[in-house]
């Protein structure tokens, strides 16, 4: 464990740490503490997890005897998690950070260091082959010692297969799809209109909100590594319970300021109605149950006293790969729909395609309509996915032939259902509207033209289920539509 540095302490690569590492085991030992404390307790485990979202019904942990808080006083402090908005990242960051100083509260209390910090699991590192495994810590029955290790005690496993394969070897099915860094390169921060660009952290909203375009940030690696890992981690109302998850956005906070490195492009947003917004506060509980209430642009800094963390690394694993400027995810010309599905689109457990129309007379205006010597990037929109329970995450072709659906060069992205059910569900606070995402598949068309199988006039989009043992009915888009910018 790094001691921290005039205040400041150091958010580790869990990787990088020894076989139980002191802040592994103080990690484990504080969440069995955290766990023994009634829910309506705020350093409580369950109290944290709800924070993020609570069904009653969806509790795993729920026991008669326990007692709730006050109606009013969970519609201000649960269910409070920002998804497709531009408060993801800031609203997760304040949650970290309160819950981080909770952990702490409780290692100091049992005797442990007071740098405590919480680790982050890069699974994005090519340069490290464990790096998309769970540790053993999060999967042993035991501490050291033989006590029942809490960080361990998760549901967790996309199919019985892969949770019994997890428990055993790490491996939950965490592929190069799952951890694709290809967000980094997207600028601007926000989501465009009609979701173009789809924007590093997502569209503007208001703090309570129904759905929007999920950011690419928020798609992959954090909608993935959600659905990859299942289980607890697999649903809103649950996430929280496993430790594992605040490892993981410990890592989606750290890729936010290996973002902000990467150039002066690539910016936070100035406008005043995300940095400090009128109504628009940040409600959480500090390690000495105090309320505590801040808004985006005090938590731009991570080593101020508010939060006083920094990470071991930051450095941009895209730095080598010689990006040309215009290979920067951006734009700033008019967006123009091009085609759009004229029907929704079940999907299924097998490779399911639907066709779009393209009129290639709007393609051409849009051309006509960007700077001399702008970039035409092409997006692809799946808008209002729709379904209940937990679904797999979809791999998107573009243009694909029959007999090789899942061709490398027809690739466009993934689509990780994370959340489906909650924006599916109207009287969800999340809900309604569905899951709407949004591919650049610029350099996938680039691709297809170079093999002269580019149709300006028809596209065929292919969805292919990660995880081809699913219960119940897919998913539904509710269109798909292809926009030139």
């Amino acid at each position: 464990m790094k001691p921290a540095v005039n205040g400041v302490r150091v958010r580790e690569d869990v990787w990088k740490l020894a076989t139980w590492d002191d802040t592994l085991l103080w990690y484990a030992r504080a969440v069995a503490r955290m766990r023994q404390l009634p829910i309506r307790n705020s350093a409580s485990w369950r109290y944290q997890a709800a924070i993020h979202a609570y069904l009653r019904n969806q509790d795993p942990l729920a026991a008669a005897t326990d007692s709730l808080p006050s109606l009013s006083h969970r519609r201000r402090f649960w269910n409070q998690c920002q998804h497709g908005s531009w408060y993801f990242l800031p609203w997760h960051r304040l949650y970290l950070g309160f819950f981080e100083q909770i952990v702490r509260s409780h290692v100091v209390a049992l005797g442990g260091p007071d740098h405590w910090a919480l680790p982050y699991w890069n699974y994005s590192d090519e340069g490290n082959p464990q790096a998309k495994l769970v540790r053993r810590e999060f999967r042993d029955a035991s501490l050291p010692d033989g006590s029942p290790n809490s960080l361990a005690d998760a549901k967790r496993g996309q199919t019985p297969s892969l949770s019994q394969q997890g428990r055993q070897t790490g491996d939950f099915g965490i592929d190069s799809s799952d951890t694709d860094l290809g967000c980094l390169l997207t600028v601007p921060f926000r989501t465009g209109r009609f979701g173009v660009p789809s924007g590093f952290g997502g569209p503007r909203t208001g703090f309570q909100h129904s759905g929007g375009v999920i950011g690419d940030l928020e798609r992959v690696p954090h909608g993935s590594i959600h659905v990859a890992v299942s289980g607890w981690m697999g649903a809103f109302e649950t996430a929280g319970l496993d430790p594992l998850f605040w490892l993981h956005h410990a890592n989606i906070d750290r890729l936010w300021e290996v973002w902000l490195g990467r150039g002066s492009q690539f910016q936070n947003p100035t406008d005043p109605s995300w940095g400090a917004p009128s109504g628009t506060d940040f409600d959480f509980h500090d390690a000495t149950g105090a309320i505590a209430t801040h808004t985006a642009d005090e938590v731009i800094d991570t080593t101020t006293p508010l939060l006083s963390y920094r990470y071991e690394d930051i450095s941009d694993p895209l730095a080598t790969a010689g990006l040309a400027e215009e290979e920067i995810i951006m734009g700033t010309g008019p967006a123009t729909l091009v085609g759009a599905s004229e029907e929704t689109v079940r999907l299924s457990s097998s490779p399911t395609t639907a066709n779009v129309q393209i009129d290639p007379t709007a393609i051409t205006e849009n051309l006509a309509a960007l700077a001399e010597g702008e970039p035409q990037r092409i997006y692809l929109n799946m808008e209002n996915i729709v379904g209940a329970g937990k679904a797999s995450s979809y791999k998107v072709f573009v243009n694909a032939p029959a007999d090789d659906p899942e061709g490398a060069s027809h690739y466009a992205g993934l689509l990780p259902m994370f959340g489906l059910a909650e924006a599916s569900r109207r009287d969800d606070p999340h809900g309604g509207s569905g899951l709407t995402y949004v591919l650049d598949i610029t350099d996938a068309v680039n691709r297809l033209k170079q093999r002269n199988e580019w149709n300006e006039e028809n596209l065929k989009v292919t969805f292919v289920p990660k995880q081809r043992e699913q219960d119940g009915e897919g998913p539904q888009v509710g269109r798909i539509s292809l926009y030139y910018r």
